[in-house]
């Protein structure tokens, strides 16, 4: 069962059937001003800060995503009314044609009813804190049409305890007024607690208090202005608010008009100067143009064309502007996470700065300094923080709520606890991602920029990287492994004290990386002094975690081993296994066996499992993971952040029909067909999906806000495609089916791009036999170009 298709064309995902099993989102904005949207305009927006600063109302885990952002439509002869959206109203979708194209960074809703075609895009012009509501109205009937127009939203408290628990403070504390046309949201306890919502057009009614539009015992659906034709008049202070505006027109047959609602930060006048440019319906195709400019220069950096269209669509268009929101929202604005924690996540934004230097280097440096801000002089970083806390014009002054673009600043005594709090994973990301965004960008002055640190003083970049190297070479346990601490990246296996596989082989992942680039910028000395740590770290692996077919999952704090032959739940994990190919830690004959009994047990036509059989009995010592439903999240579901990995260790190890068949089996689009079984929506990658263990088997939950975005991304581009960067020259080293024939890469680094041809007259997986740059044989890859330039890159394998 399918709800929509791919519009490859307009980059675009149609959804037909509206009645989706779950929402499907998408996210509007790319700079401050922000909303997160389904398809049936349900959602919410906010200004820079989900937590502090929401701007409309949003009644998260409901049946009906709500309030949302809605216009209604009523026939003033007949009474009939609808939303152009299907929902609120919810007409019968026998009745009435419903379809929401989601594209990027703007949502259109259109419908066909009672013979008038209206559509509604929602967009946010880049760099303006403005929404518009674009719609545009065709009388397809023989006879005159007169109609009334509404828009409506609900304001928001603002700050997330308030808009859910504070009544008896904040429903005292809103008011809103209506003036020239312009609605003003005031939160009387804030300095700057100001909205403004205005039109296009002079309006014939509004309303500003929910309650008197909508009216007693009724909701969205229902609306007793619409229902009657007329809105109140109605504002003041205290209550509940929204922002309505109705226009009353008359449409000729086949007559078409345009109109546009606007929702601005700040007090009345603030709207003035976007209420006199976007009166002009030319000035918004500006804006959407401006905004598909902005797309295409990200999305054009790294093009394919391959045997498989699945992953075409998703590289070429998808998967990376996933990866993008990520790495633009951090994880804390979406349906799931609905803005009652914000900041940034160590682990997350390490890794999602690590998938597109290429597409957005200014926001990946930006989230690194913020990282390395975030990081303590003893080499772990903080968990979750919030980088104004760090932000050195601020000069760490401690804010207070009044001004709402404005996040609270603790001193540093509450900021670090010790570490009791570290997560034992959480910085060696950082180093990867810093070795990353140097490879891509060329930019080794980085490594000599002073940074502070979160407790106090200030090191050199390059510092930062080797206290975190050195905090995971001493916090090891009596078998040379890394402790667990709080959190190893799985957050429900609780080792403490205890050892973990999986962070020993990301600090071996940490070091080769930071050996490499010590070695490149002249710094022999720390490189072998580094090396000398990583071959520890590597002894002591396949000394103590190997278990015969496979690595082991850690070491509790009594000494028992997790994920071993004999146990009879949690046999085998797929984290440890496939970092330890990944990282370069396992040799040849074990990798394949690790790799093979991944292949062997965790394996579904929908992904790899976490770990599996499921636990089915609570055991404490290995963690709360034992205490998670079996086949749900880090309990043998299909957890895809780790799948990517599993890809990489593939590629490694040279067995490319098996790494496409573990990318093929994640792959969002090859479940648009099955909607019925997936629920979520096929254009982006979910946090996970139901294991085999679970009787909800392929339920994909958790859609967008998850760090399986940008791994896909760079495991399929950096591995299985195989065009990565280097310090000083582009690689050419795919691993693909044997069945590909060849295929297509147009990349862009460093100010040149490169047309890569890639042949494969022998029909192997892996190794290059002969390679090209404009028609002369080069070897050991393709030397940076002058920027401006353009080549064409030859690739055989054999």
């Amino acid at each position: 069962m399918r709800y929509g298709y791919f519009d490859n064309q307009n980059r675009e995902y149609i959804v037909d059937r509206v009645d989706t099993p779950v929402s499907w989102t998408n996210y509007i904005g790319v700079n401050d001003m922000c909303a997160v949207l389904n398809q049936t305009a349900g959602g919410y927006s906010f200004y820079q800060s989900p937590q502090y600063h929401r701007i409309t109302r949003f009644r998260p885990n409901a049946p009906m995503e709500s309030p949302g952002h809605c216009v209604y439509l009523r026939d003033d002869d007949t009474g009939k009314y609808w939303s152009i959206s299907w929902q609120p109203v919810g007409m019968d979708l026998n009745r009435a044609k419903y379809t929401c194209r989601h594209g990027l960074s703007y949502s259109k809703f259109l419908c066909d009813y009672q013979k008038i075609r209206a559509a509604q895009t929602i967009l946010i012009p880049l760099n303006e804190p403005v929404e518009i509501w674009d719609v545009v109205l065709e009388n397809d009937s023989e006879r005159p049409r007169r109609l009334s127009v509404f828009s409506y939203l609900e304001f928001s408290f603002h700050q997330i305890d308030m808009d859910n628990q504070n009544f008896q403070m904040s429903l005292y504390a809103a008011g809103s007024d209506y003036e020239d046309g312009v609605i003003e949201y005031d939160l009387h306890y804030e300095e700057q607690g100001y909205q403004w919502f205005a039109s296009s057009f002079e309006p014939d009614g509004f309303d500003c208090l929910r309650d008197r539009f909508l009216g007693s015992y009724r909701d969205e659906r229902n609306p007793q202005a619409v229902e009657r034709g007329e809105c109140f008049g109605s504002c003041g202070t205290t209550g509940n608010h929204c922002a309505v505006l109705q226009k009353k027109l008359t449409l000729s047959p086949g007559e078409k008009t345009r109109v546009a609602f606007f929702l601005g930060e700040g007090k009345r006048a603030a709207a003035a100067p976007y209420r006199k440019k976007y009166a002009n319906p030319e000035n918004i195709d500006r804006a959407f143009a401006d905004l598909a400019k902005f797309w295409d220069d990200k999305l054009t950096r790294f093009q394919v064309q391959t045997p498989n269209p699945g992953m075409d669509t998703s590289l070429n268009i998808w998967n990376l502007y996933q990866a993008e929101v990520n790495i633009m929202f951090s994880r804390f604005a979406s349906f799931i996470e609905v803005g009652g924690r914000t900041g940034l996540g160590f682990r997350d934004t390490s890794q999602d700065a690590m998938a597109v230097p290429h597409s957005n280097p200014q926001k990946c440096r930006q989230r690194l300094m913020q990282l390395l801000r975030g990081l303590t002089s003893e080499g772990y970083g903080l968990h979750l923080f919030q980088p104004e806390w760090f932000d050195p014009e601020r000069k760490g002054e401690r804010q207070s709520f009044q001004s709402p673009t404005m996040i609270p600043t603790p001193d540093r005594s509450e900021i670090v606890h010790g570490i009791k709090d570290a997560c034992s994973d959480d910085a060696l990301w950082l180093v990867g991602s810093i070795v990353e965004y140097i490879k891509e960008t060329g930019e080794i002055s980085l490594l000599n920029e002073t940074v502070s640190y979160a407790d106090g003083g200030d090191g050199t970049v390059y510092e930062h990287m080797k206290r975190i190297l050195d905090f995971s070479g001493r916090e090891i346990g009596p078998d040379g492994i890394c402790k667990g601490l709080r959190a190893d990246w799985n957050d429900c296996l609780n080792l403490g004290g205890g050892e973990s596989a999986m962070v020993s082989f990301l600090h071996f992942w940490a070091l080769d990386g930071f050996i490499q680039l010590s070695r490149f910028v002249g710094k022999t000395q720390e490189a072998e002094t580094y090396a000398v740590m990583a071959k520890a770290v590597k002894d002591a692996c396949n000394d103590h975690l190997w278990d015969g077919k496979w690595y082991i999952r850690g070491i509790t704090e009594s000494g028992r081993k997790i994920g071993t032959c004999s146990d009879r739940e949690g046999k085998v994990h797929l984290e440890s296994n496939a970092w330890a190919v990944f990282s370069g830690v396992a040799d040849g004959e074990r990798g394949m066996l690790a790799m093979d009994s991944v292949d062997r047990y965790l394996y579904t036509p929908y992904g790899l499992m976490l770990n599996a059989p499921s636990y089915t009995k609570p055991d404490d010592e290995i963690g709360f993971v034992t205490r998670v439903y079996p086949g749900v999240k880090e309990n043998g579901s299909i957890f895809s952040h780790p799948n990517p990995w599993a890809w990489c260790a593939e590629a490694r190890l040279g067995r490319g029909d098996r790494a496409m068949k573990f990318y093929n089996a994640l792959l969002p689009y090859d479940q648009n067909e099955k909607i019925e079984i997936r629920q979520s929506e096929p254009y982006s990658y979910c946090q996970f999906v139901m294991g085999k263990d679970h009787p909800a088997f392929g339920r994909a939950r958790h859609p967008f806000m998850t760090g399986s975005a940008g791994w896909a991304y760079y495991a399929a581009t950096h591995y299985l495609l195989g065009v990565r960067p280097d310090f000083d020259r582009l690689t050419i080293d795919p691993c693909i089916p044997k069945d590909w024939a060849e295929f297509d890469v147009v990349r862009a680094w460093r100010g040149a791009v490169y047309e890569i041809h890639v042949e494969n007259p022998d029909h192997v997986c892996k190794g290059v036999k002969r390679l090209e740059l404009d028609g002369s044989a080069v070897a050991d890859g393709i030397p940076a170009q002058q920027a401006g330039s353009r080549h064409k890159v030859l690739a055989v394998l054999g």
